[in-house]
């Protein structure tokens, strides 16, 4: 790892990152397949094999994220039982897996090598003869060894917040209890009926509806965040919004979305009125017993005390979908990132139980400082899920997630439509910081529409709200990740934002990016997130103050840490080394951003720079440049071996920032 002073000459081409031009190669062969990749927004459209059009549809435009990504399976021929694989006998006289573990073996392959990273660090591999290095620990006889001395311990993972099963039977047949939950939408129920009781009132007496005489009192939060009129004047209602938003043109800059906009009050009082009152009805259910509130005494259900987190100046890795998985965040906790929040689960899919979103919630115990992400559209299903996370797992925070743009979210309600409906996110916000003993922070955008931002109007009422810290990413939901974020808007933000933490997000590459947020935007800390993907080492290169000129052995190092981790994390049987390596080639559709300093005219990188087609100092390098998703496979054979022949890999993010 070389130290490299930055040099600060302009770049020649906007745009196009300043590589020496000893390295530039060629590019008539290689910029199919960049854009391919992430050039454009039409990623993933099959569009070499079939003619190219000579118009674009804006229509079919394809953005954020692969949408037609290969599905592969990669279930093995025979399922062994896990309690056969290691040697134990099976009592389970139901047990829908083979037995035959010679038959197993007959199919199950060659190994991939004889070192078992399991069994290195914890004296005995949980996958047993299912294990793709068996050799590593099988005696001359066959059978397995164990390291007593290592093993003795009875830790064979090192990571928190594992579903239990009776936690998950409870959660599948509804009987798991939300009394705090249940207390809170009861008292929302009441203040429901208490305001229409008002309202019938004045409108019988024919009352101006600016009288205080029958007005709630200014202490009512939810009959004045959802009802008084005064607060429904600030609010806004785009009519058919979701026909606008899904055909507005983004390209068209002279449409003034505003003028799409009209404000109705008694429309849009209606219309939120009617979502208020379904999200929060209370269900005949035999988790939810409204009886059993209702009689209670009058006192409010009083907020938790609150496990205190120091945010301000840490450096935050940013919750990534996919990318943001355990073993990534292990390798930037090591290069010093200081708060870890995993990646963002579904509400809904974590009240049923779904052990593929509660997967989601695991943290490895050097993360010091973890947070869940948790998405939701209704105060009902976002209260009751942060009462169960706060009573099952192990998290130093949660965050509620304002910002996702992809359709099957925002159709929903959830991400960046909250931002929508002010009243509806007040309630469940302040329903998350009554009934949880650790702060709720939230991760937001600017807005829908690129000319419309909304995050000034509520980052005001987070701190009322009970949020901790909120995070701007400087996009809004219209522009995904295209052009630069905007950080005039967050520092606008920042500037006006006392009580509470507010960090920005967007475009972080290098020390100088961050150095110059915190000083000159006024912002409490910045959330770093394809910055780290580009290079995880931006975490040490920030509290240096340094660039470093990471070689290809040393990047070929990280990318080695990255599988043992996979393979601890995800296991090391047949599907787990190809759970790894799609993982693996997931974070490769970033890492081959990175052009290493040695190969720079000027630096920083930036991260709207497009790298031209260039060659490294050494064959490595140049194939970790490659923009081809087959070359990422290549790599993850020389670490995990050959890929199956069904083993076929298309990045699902697609997410492009690059000028021109």
């Amino acid at each position: 790892m070389e130290v490299v002073e930055a040099v600060n000459n302009p770049p020649k081409r906007r745009g196009i990152a300043p590589v020496k031009a000893e390295f530039i190669i060629n590019k008539q062969n290689s910029q199919e397949n960049c854009d391919s990749v992430f050039g454009d927004e039409e990623v993933g459209d099959d569009s070499k094999n079939k003619e190219p059009s000579k118009k674009k549809s804006r229509v079919t435009r394809k953005r954020g994220r692969n949408k037609e990504q290969a599905k592969t399976t990669f279930a093995e021929p025979i399922r062994l039982c896990y309690k056969i694989s290691l040697s134990e006998q099976c009592d389970n006289e139901f047990c829908k897996f083979s037995h035959d573990l010679q038959a197993y073996l007959n199919v199950k392959g060659e190994d991939l090598g004889d070192r078992c990273t399991n069994f290195e660090k914890f004296g005995k591999c949980r996958f047993g003869y299912r294990c793709r290095y068996l050799k590593a620990h099988l005696s001359p006889d066959g059978k397995l060894i164990v390291n007593e001395g290592l093993a003795s311990s009875g830790i064979f993972v090192e990571e928190k917040n594992n579903q239990s099963i009776q936690i998950q039977k409870q959660l599948r047949t509804h009987s798991y209890k939300f009394p705090r939950a249940d207390a809170y939408l009861a008292e929302m129920q009441q203040e429901i009926e208490k305001q229409r009781e008002l309202e019938k009132a004045n409108r019988l007496a024919k009352l101006n509806p600016d009288d205080k005489l029958n007005k709630p009192s200014e202490d009512d939060d939810v009959a004045n965040d959802q009802l008084d009129t005064n607060e429904a004047n600030e609010d806004f209602t785009l009519k058919n919004e979701e026909e606008f938003v899904e055909n507005f043109d983004s390209n068209n800059k002279n449409i003034n979305a505003r003028k799409r906009i009209k404000l109705e009050n008694d429309d849009f009082k209606n219309k939120e009125k009617e979502e208020f009152e379904e999200e929060t009805e209370l269900k005949s259910r035999n988790d939810l017993n409204v009886e059993e509130f209702i009689d209670t005494p009058d006192v409010p259900l009083r907020t938790r005390e609150k496990k205190k987190i120091t945010f301000k100046n840490k450096l935050y890795l940013a919750p990534l979908t996919t990318v943001g998985n355990l073993p990534f965040r292990r390798i930037c906790k090591e290069f010093g990132a200081d708060i870890t929040c995993g990646e963002m689960a579904m509400a809904t899919n974590l009240l049923q139980g779904q052990q593929s979103e509660w997967a989601l919630l695991k943290r490895h115990i050097n993360e010091d400082c973890f947070g869940v992400q948790i998405c939701g559209a209704k105060a009902e299903h976002l209260v009751k899920c942060a009462e169960m996370l706060n009573n099952e797992i192990e998290a130093d925070f949660i965050d509620v997630n304002l910002g996702c743009p992809i359709d099957l979210v925002f159709n929903k309600g959830g991400g960046s439509k909250l931002l929508m409906h002010d009243g509806r996110l007040g309630k469940i916000l302040k329903g998350m910081n009554k009934i949880m003993d650790i702060p709720v922070t939230v991760k937001l955008r600017t807005g829908i529409l690129d000319n419309l931002p909304l995050a000034a109007k509520l980052v005001p009422k987070f701190q009322s709200w009970g949020v901790e810290l909120a995070t701007l990413h400087g996009r809004s939901r219209q522009q995904r990740y295209t052009k630069l974020a905007d950080w005039k808007y967050i520092s606008e933000i920042a500037l006006n934002t006392s009580g509470m933490n507010f960090f920005g997000n967007g475009d972080v590459l290098g020390y100088e990016d961050y150095y110059h947020h915190i000083e000159n935007d006024h912002v409490d800390g910045v959330m770093i997130g394809r910055g780290a993907l580009i290079k995880p080492w931006i975490f040490d290169e920030i509290k240096s103050k340094r660039h470093y000129d990471i070689s290809s052995k040393e990047r070929f190092d990280i990318l080695k840490k990255f599988c043992d981790y996979g393979m601890e994390h995800w296991g090391s049987d047949t599907i787990g080394i190809n759970q790894t390596r799609r993982f693996l080639c997931e974070w490769m559709s970033f890492l081959y951003r990175y052009i290493p300093v040695g190969l720079l005219e000027v630096l920083p990188q930036r991260i709207n720079e497009r790298p031209p087609a260039f060659r490294g100092r050494d064959e490595l390098e140049t194939l970790m440049a490659s923009p081809n998703s087959k070359d990422w496979v290549k790599i993850s054979e020389m670490l995990l071996g050959t890929a199956p022949d069904s083993f076929v890999f298309v990045p699902k993010h697609a997410s492009n920032s690059y000028e021109g």
